[in-house]
C-alpha cells in the first residue's frame, strides 16, 4: 500500500511541474490573443476600410470578425503546445497535420491578398483619373447632344475598374493554388485577352455609328422639314395615326436613326463573332422592317380612304355612302398591311373574306326580300332613262314600209336605140 502512495505521489510530482507549465502557457497565450485582437481592431477601425469597401450598408462589425479569426488561431497554437506540453500525444497528430497544412497555407493567402489589394488600389487610382478628366468627356459628349454625361463617366469608370481588377483577382486565385477556381477563370481571362481586340474594333464601330447616325438624322430632319413633309402629313390627316402635334419629319428621321444605329449593333456583334446573337438579331430587323412597311401602307390607305371620301361627299345626299366606302378602304389596306407585317395571315384572310361574303349576302337579301319592290321600281327607271338616251342620241333615218305590204314593180324603161351606136352592127 505504502509503495502504491509512493508511485502516485512521484506521478503527480512529476505532472505538477507540466501541469503548471501548460496552465501558464495557456494564460500567457490568451492574454497574446487578446492584446492582438484588440490590437487587430483599433487598427482597422483607424483606417475605415470597411467603410471605403462596403460603403454605408449594414454589413456588422467586419473588424472584430476579422480580429476574430487572428485569435482563434493563436488560441489554437497555444491549446496544441498545451498539449504537447501535457503529453497527449494521441489528440496531437491530427490536429497538427492539420496546423501544418493551415500555415503552409497562409503565405498564399497572404500572397493572394496583397494581389488582390495592388490591383484594388491600381484599378481604383486609373478609375479616379477617368473622373478627373470627367470635364473633357463632358466637352466631348456635349457634341453628341447626349445630356447625362455624369452617367456616361460613372459607367466608363466602373468598366475600367472591372477590366484592370479582373486579372488581378484571377491571379490572386492563383496564388492560392486553388486548381478548381484559378482553371476557369484563367481560361476566362484567356479568352477575355484574345477578344480585347476585337471588343475595342466593335465598340468603335457602334461609337461611329451612333455619332454619325445622329448627325446625319438631325441633317435629313432639317431637310425634310425644308422640303415641307409636315405640311403634306396635315394635308394627308397623318395626325389621326401619329396624334396631334407630332412631327412627321421627326418621326421618320427617328425611324432612319433607329435603323442605322441597329446596323452598327448588328456589325459589332458579328464582329464579336457571336453568330446566334447576329442571327437573332437579323431576325429582328427583318419583322421590324416588315412592320414599318404595313404601317406605311396603312398610311397610304388612310389617304386614299380620305381622297375618295372627299370626291364622294361632293354629291348631295351620298354622305353615308361616302363613309361607308372611306371605311371599307381602309379595312382594306388594314388587312393588306396586316398581311404584310407577317402578323396572323390566317386570321386576317377569313376576317376579310367573311366580312365581305357577308356584305354580298346582305345586299342580295336586301334586293331578293325585302326589296324587290324597290329594286324593280329601281331597275324599270334605269330601263327608261336608257330607252331616252337611245331615242335622242339614234340619227333620223327614213321610216321602212310595213313588211306584209309588196311593192309594185316600176316598169322597165327602155332606152331608145342610137342608129349611130357601133354595138348594133355586131
Amino acid at each position: 500500500m505504502e509503495g502504491q502512495l509512493e508511485y502516485l505521489a512521484d506521478q503527480v510530482t512529476s505532472f505538477l511541474p507540466n501541469l503548471l507549465g501548460a496552465l501558464l502557457v495557456l494564460l500567457v497565450g490568451w492574454l497574446i490573443a487578446r492584446g492582438i485582437k484588440m490590437l487587430i481592431v483599433k487598427l482597422l477601425r483607424k483606417t475605415s476600410w470597411d467603410e471605403r469597401v462596403f460603403g454605408n450598408s449594414s454589413v456588422g462589425d467586419t473588424n472584430i470578425f476579422l480580429a476574430n479569426i487572428f485569435y482563434y488561431i493563436i488560441m489554437i497554437i497555444v491549446l496544441l503546445v498545451v498539449l504537447e506540453i501535457l503529453g497527449i500525444n494521441q489528440v496531437l497528430v491530427p490536429l497538427e497535420n492539420m496546423l501544418d497544412e493551415f500555415l503552409s497555407f497562409i503565405p498564399n493567402l497572404i500572397g493572394a491578398a496583397l494581389i488582390g489589394f495592388i490591383g484594388y488600389v491600381l484599378a481604383k487610382f486609373v478609375s479616379n483619373l477617368i473622373n478627373i478628366g470627367g470635364s473633357f468627356i463632358d466637352r466631348l459628349v456635349d457634341r453628341t447632344s447626349f445630356k447625362n454625361t455624369d452617367k456616361l463617366v460613372d459607367i466608363i469608370r466602373k468598366v475600367v475598374f472591372i477590366v484592370i481588377f479582373i486579372p488581378f483577382l484571377i491571379q490572386a486565385f492563383n496564388a492560392l493554388e486553388l486548381q478548381a477556381i484559378s482553371e476557369p477563370a484563367n481560361n476566362i481571362l484567356y479568352n477575355f485577352t484574345e477578344m480585347i481586340g476585337d471588343i475595342l474594333i466593335a465598340g468603335a464601330i457602334l461609337v461611329i455609328f451612333i455619332w454619325g447616325g445622329k448627325y446625319l438624322t438631325e441633317f435629313l430632319k432639317d431637310l425634310f422639314k425644308s422640303m415641307g413633309l409636315d405640311h403634306f402629313g396635315k394635308k394627308i390627316q397623318i395626325q389621326n395615326m401619329i396624334g396631334e402635334g407630332q412631327s412627321l419629319s421627326k418621326i421618320i428621321a427617328n425611324l432612319i436613326y433607329f435603323f442605322i444605329v441597329f446596323f452598327g449593333i448588328i456589325t459589332a456583334v458579328e464582329i464579336l463573332g457571336l453568330d446566334r446573337l447576329t442571327e437573332t438579331l437579323n431576325q429582328i430587323l427583318e419583322v421590324t422592317g416588315q412592320i414599318i412597311f404595313g404601317i406605311v401602307i396603312l398610311a397610304v390607305g388612310n389617304y386614299i380612304s380620305l381622297m375618295i371620301y372627299n370626291m364622294m361627299s361632293k354629291a348631295e345626299n351620298n354622305n353615308f355612302i361616302a363613309k361607308v366606302v372611306r371605311w371599307a378602304t381602309l379595312a382594306l389596306f388594314l388587312a393588306i398591311s396586316l398581311r404584310t407585317m407577317g402578323i396572323a395571315n390566317e386570321i386576317v384572310e377569313l376576317a376579310f373574306g367573311l366580312i365581305l361574303g357577308a356584305i354580298a349576302v346582305a345586299v342580295a337579301l336586301s334586293y331578293g326580300l325585302g326589296g324587290r319592290e324597290a329594286a324593280g321600281e329601281h331597275f324599270k327607271e334605269i330601263i327608261a332613262k336608257m330607252k331616252d338616251n337611245k331615242t335622242t342620241t339614234a340619227p333620223s333615218r327614213p321610216a321602212k314600209k310595213p313588211a306584209n305590204l309588196k311593192s309594185k314593180p316600176e316598169p322597165k324603161k327602155e332606152d331608145p336605140k342610137d342608129p349611130n351606136d357601133p354595138r348594133l352592127d355586131l
